[in-house]
């Protein structure tokens, strides 16, 4: 149980199809491990690239192509569950996490306004047709190229998601370095300061927040995405942290290292650490 009332607000049930765990099976562990709230954030990916890999919705464990009728569907289902689990004391929300190209940009303008969406993260998934934080794609890529022929691509993208103006948060800034790291070492770790400043601009212009993403933990790097250099330089530029999340992709995986991480988006939080809790 923790010691704050906290909210995942990064969750893939297995309506996404790299993830295990129905949307009740991640509430019953939700609820189990103490959790205040979920918001379930099954991808979205129709990009020109990635559509035909992972551009699906599973509904009733048959995969249905990602459009806004099977978005719709899935968000019935969760607001049908998250009806049950309110009345124990679960608050159940309902989010996408978007694959971000600009060649989507007209689609996604017409859809996510019809849609009953609590929060929709914009995410960065794939960097010149490659799917970077991908296992099967994102060394290789990495090895054949370097940093400056990619980052610069990498960082305009994360611009382009704050000035769209229909996402909360921007996902997982870093997650590059999930599979960066085995190649370039520590240079990926401040390749991003020449692109930051301009990005943390944008963010502050188009109120677009950061999230908190602990999934880095489980994937051996010992910090969370984004690092905290850049969570302290986004607090100095104004953006706002707005949500945490441990990209959990199958319930046991919820809440991850949310204890230590309440320490760093303390503003995220009722009522300061200072002041005690009794949760």
């Amino acid at each position: 149980m923790f010691t704050f009332p906290l909210s995942d607000s990064h969750v893939h049930p297995d309506c996404s199809t790299d993830a295990t765990g129905s949307v009740r099976e991640f509430c019953e562990h939700a609820f189990k491990i103490g959790l205040h709230e979920i918001t379930f954030t099954t991808h979205y990916e129709i990009t020109p690239s990635g559509r035909e890999k992972y551009g699906y919705i599973r509904l009733g464990g048959e995969n249905h192509e990602a459009n806004l009728d099977s978005i719709k569907r899935y968000i019935e289902l969760v607001r049908t569950v998250g009806e049950e689990f309110a009345a124990q004391g679960l608050i159940v929300g309902c989010g996408l996490e978007v694959g971000w190209h600009e060649s989507i940009a007209d689609r996604l303008a017409k859809e996510l306004p019809q849609l009953d969406l609590d929060c929709v993260i914009g995410s960065i998934h794939e960097t010149l047709t490659s799917h970077i934080s991908s296992s099967m794609e994102g060394p290789g890529f990495y090895e054949e190229h370097r940093i400056e022929e990619w980052l610069p691509v990498y960082f305009k993208m994360a611009e382009q998601i704050a000035e769209f103006g229909l996402f909360d948060v921007l996902g997982h800034l870093d997650v590059y370095k999930r599979h960066a790291f085995s190649v370039y070492g520590d240079e990926i770790k401040t390749a991003h300061r020449p692109h930051i400043d301009s990005l943390f601009a944008k963010m502050v212009e188009h109120d677009l927040g950061l999230e908190v993403n602990t999934s880095g933990m489980r994937h051996g790097l010992n910090e969370y995405y984004p690092s905290m250099e850049i969570i302290n330089e986004a607090r100095r530029a104004g953006v706002q942290i707005k949500t945490l999340g441990s990209d959990a992709h199958q319930p046991d995986q919820l809440g991850l290292d949310f204890e230590a991480a309440s320490q760093v988006v303390y503003e995220l939080l009722p009522k300061p650490l200072e002041e005690g809790y009794e949760y």
